[in-house]
């Protein structure tokens, strides 16, 4: 494929500034599911700092969960039942699991690349990030003389390549470096090289001797000019042109890692860049391309505008469809550029980069099972990156199951497996170290459950048999038996447990703060979708499993949702408040996203009840716990409970009040942070909510346009999935449908829905379909 003539960048796919950055939070992101890099694009010094998705501090230990647990455990359970909460907090401390060398994912290091250029008048800069390129372009003159540089990190060849150049011949003079920022490393020559070794140590999550080692090279190819190593550096001079080629990685899944990266740089060298930068290109778009969006844009200005004024006028009160556009498809570039299906880890909380401030805090950068991980993931199926899963389901199946199996036998002394609230590179799956958060016994049952949803959305059976099956048998064998049935309404409960990470006091006189208690909704929403699914999937397989009766028995006995005093859905099983009523989780209402248990159509007092329960949440708003991630998540729920003008209202708040100059959500101080933090699940939950409002698909039946906000007018969407098999686009124009385009994976009869209009379309597999406003085929 000849990519020269399509190469010219998509100003409508592209942040674009005038200035380079001066911190992280304006830096721009490349990845390829392996190595992370943020450009600054300066001027006098360029600076990349590296991330890689394996550089983990800490190690695997079978030693995570305390002896003796399982012994406790019934305990609490009396204690709980009697709602004596101080002695089930004191027994709680029994079975919280041990932190060790539980270690974190720690920034790589760092490429620095001085030019001599910089005492030259500098006029015309530009820096940009092309989301349809997964490339950045810093250029600028110096003086009479233009300067241009190109950076991406190739996935066909597993390294970053830099290419720089300047209008006039002789011109271009620079050292480049490379260190291994905070971890203990060294940098040697090794002929035409910079070699750099060192290790993942850090002593916050781990006893400072305990990571993978990291290994890096960097070579330069001049351009005319000469180019030498000189002590730990290499020095070019008077050259017209280069090509940086950089290759890091660690020793976590690649053994011999040294000769990896030397063999990358090798092969890489003998390949012209434009081959290098056509074949990534390629790559990138094979998966980026899938979908397009774009709403008209009737506020002025736009793509010509620079990001950062953008998402300032937005920020002063303005509104920017085409931006909302833009940071939908950066929530996209974000997963797939942290999770390749080659990826030796899932992406973390930050993705596959790192701010170097979630790391060096009590928080660590790993991944969490309450809800950031999950978010990472939400985009994959629905805006057509299902491979983007692979990596998430590979760590599932063969280090969260294997781990998760000692933790059900030795914390809670039963067969299956289980996951709580924090894991890792090495698969740690034992409690939380403190009562308060760390016992949220269903935190690995809700990452698996998007096992199902690849299913419900590809209809792979092969998948659906040899991974999702034995994943869920062994969850459903822990939870079938890690129910207990309450004695004064005879429902199943799950606990102990907690939701996450709220708390709630029982007895108003004596207002202690109580985390843990029997029966949270949430527990009993994720068993309930646990079961449900493992039901179907016997049944669509033909397996008579010995755990279904027992299976489809508790299904039955699982406690129903409860409407509070107030009105709300109760987030207990028993109507207690929250000292905190504006927490930031929500976990009560995953009943509503990403579940379908609660729903206006099928639940509508059930509804109300979780607008309620927002409403009591976000009220007043600046008592909201406000992050990016809860942001995003009022965007979804407002998008499954059809409420369009809601669903807007939130993206507005989320670009004005947590999203940096780059469009990278953060976590505002709070929560056990000092200070603003980085983390990808804001953006990626921000394109979920965006696909929400344009597409839902449940029960057999596909919804078109069910949350449209009135400011979206105009628009269409290509290329978006639905449960079932289906790729769809929608062209809408004064926010009334025009047309639909479906295509099929298998035989099957679809039903459509808009605005309270169902039609059944008997549609064959590979077969496009065209509807007009009137849900009508009118071209086969």
């Amino acid at each position: 494929m000849n990519l020269n003539s399509i190469r010219g960048n998509n100003k409508k796919l592209t942040l674009w500034y005038k200035q380079p950055a001066v911190q992280w939070q304006q830096a721009l992101p490349l990845g390829n599911g392996h190595m992370g890099a943020m450009i600054y694009g300066g001027i006098n010094t360029e600076r990349i700092e590296l991330t890689e998705n394996t550089c983990y501090s800490g190690e695997a230990s079978g030693r995570n969960n305390q002896e003796g647990a399982a012994q406790a455990v019934p305990e609490i359970r009396k204690a709980l039942f009697k709602h004596d909460y101080k002695t089930a907090g004191e027994l709680c401390e029994k079975i919280i699991g041990r932190r060790l060398n539980y270690g974190t994912n720690l920034p790589f290091g760092n490429l620095l690349i001085d030019f001599e250029n910089c005492s030259d008048e500098i006029s015309g800069y530009s820096r940009e990030l092309q989301l349809d390129n997964a490339l950045s372009a810093v250029s600028y003159k110096a003086g009479e003389v233009q300067y241009s540089r190109e950076l991406f990190v190739s996935h066909p060849h597993k390294l970053a390549v830099m290419r720089l150049s300047s209008s006039a011949s002789g011109k271009l003079s620079f050292t480049a470096s490379i260190d291994g920022a905070k971890n203990p490393f060294s940098v040697h020559a090794e002929g035409r090289d910079l070699v750099l070794e060192g290790n993942a140590f850090e002593n916050i999550h781990s006893d400072g001797k305990t990571g993978v080692a990291i290994h890096g090279r960097l070579r330069v190819i001049a351009g005319k000019g000469t180019s030498a190593v000189v002590g730990n550096s290499i020095c070019v001079s008077g050259a017209d042109s280069a090509l940086i080629l950089l290759a890091i990685g660690t020793d976590f899944a690649e053994k011999d890692i040294r000769n990896a990266c030397k063999d990358r740089i090798d092969a890489a060298s003998g390949i012209a860049y434009e081959t290098l930068k056509d074949e990534h290109i390629k790559d990138h778009r094979s998966l980026f391309g899938r979908v397009e969006l774009e709403f008209e844009d009737e506020c002025g200005a736009g793509e010509d505008m620079p990001t950062d004024q953008r998402l300032d006028r937005v920020k002063k009160g303005g509104e920017d469809p085409s931006l909302t556009a833009l940071m939908f498809q950066y929530g996209r570039y974000l997963l797939m550029s942290s999770s390749r299906e080659d990826s030796a880890l899932p992406a973390h909380l930050q993705g596959i980069w790192n701010d170097n401030v979630a790391c060096s805090m009590g928080w660590t950068c790993d991944m969490h099972l309450d809800v950031n991980t999950e978010m990472n993931y939400w985009p994959s199926e629905v805006t057509n990156l299902s491979e983007c899963n692979v990596p998430l389901f590979k760590w599932i199946e063969e280090r969260l199951v294997p781990s998760g199996q000692r933790t059900a036998q030795v914390t809670y002394g039963l067969e299956g497996w289980a996951a709580h609230v924090v894991s890792n590179a090495w698969g740690y799956t034992a409690p939380g170290w403190a009562a308060s958060w760390g016992i949220n016994v269903t935190g690995g049952l809700w990452v698996a459950t998007h096992l199902w949803e690849h299913y419900l959305y590809t209809g792979d059976r092969e998948f659906l048999c040899n991974k999702l099956y034995p994943v869920y048998r062994e969850a459903v064998k822990f939870f079938l038996k890690y129910l207990e049935k309450d004695p004064g309404s005879g429902y199943y409960l799950s606990g102990p447990s907690m939701s996450p990470e709220n708390s709630f006091v029982h007895d108003w006189n004596n207002p202690v703060e109580c985390s843990n208690s029997m029966g949270t909704v949430c527990d009993t929403v994720m068993i309930r979708e646990l079961f449900t699914s493992f039901i179907s999937t016997c049944q669509l397989l033909g397996i008579n499993d010995e755990l279904l009766g027992e299976a489809k028995e508790k299904l039955g006995k699982l406690p129903p949702f409860k409407i509070g005093a107030r009105g709300q859905l109760q987030e207990w099983f028993y109507d207690y408040d929250e000292p905190d009523a504006h927490h930031r989780h929500t976990s009560h209402l995953l009943s509503v996203y990403p579940y379908w248990q609660i729903s206006p159509e099928t639940t509508p007092e059930l509804a109300q009840a979780a607008k309620v329960s927002i409403r009591r949440r976000t009220t007043p708003a600046w008592r909201w716990e406000d992050t990016g991630w809860a942001r995003a998540l009022l965007i979804l729920y407002s998008a499954r409970l059809l409420e369009a003008e809601n669903t807007y209202r939130h993206i507005l708040a989320f670009q004005r009040g947590l999203t940096n100059d780059n469009l990278l959500s953060f976590c505002p101080p709070g929560a056990g942070a000092e200070t603003d933090v980085y983390e990808m699940d804001g953006t990626t939950g921000l394109c979920s909510g965006i696909a929400e409002a344009l597409l839902q698909s449940h029960n057999n039946l596909i919804n078109i346009l069910p949350a449209l906000p009135e400011k979206w007018g105009t628009g269409y969407v290509k290329g978006l999935r639905a449960r079932g098999g289906y790729t769809v686009g929608i062209v809408w124009r004064d926010n009334e449908l025009e047309s639909i385009e479906l295509e099929a994976r298998k035989d099957t009869v679809c039903t459509i829905k808009y605005k309270g209009r169902k039609v059944d379309i008997p549609v064959v597999k590979g077969e496009r379909y065209l509807l007009d406003r009137k849900l009508k085929v009118i071209t086969i």
